[in-house]
């Protein structure tokens, strides 16, 4: 990415697009890459030390991997009720009787 460039749609590769709509669904992960820039760019005033920004990039990394696969698991959930849904061989669980037949 050329940073003498201004920022614009144009400007943008497709790659930074898509990257870009990830984003956008996914508001945890932005929040926790934000984090992770910031202290890049050493926006943080609090880290003056080296250990001090490998603690704080540690613990933004593990934010990150949390909200990832809670992000996983949430549309594979989505994804796999849609297909039962959709799958007319499937019925719900209905309860039964004791004689067999559902109440």
């Amino acid at each position: 990415m050329n940073e003498d460039k201004p920022l614009t749609l144009d400007s943008m590769t497709a790659d930074e697009k898509e990257l870009l709509g990830m984003l956008r669904r996914n508001p945890a992960l932005m929040n926790c890459f934000c984090e992770m820039a910031e202290i890049a760019d050493n926006r943080v005033e609090s880290l003056v030390f080296g250990d001090d920004a490998e603690d704080a990039t540690v613990a933004a990394m593990q934010k990150t991997a949390k909200a990832t696969l809670q992000g996983w698991a949430e549309r594979r959930h989505q994804t796999a009720e849609a297909e039962i849904r959709s799958d007319k061989s499937c019925r719900p669980h209905e309860k039964k009787s004791s004689s067999g037949k559902p109440q």
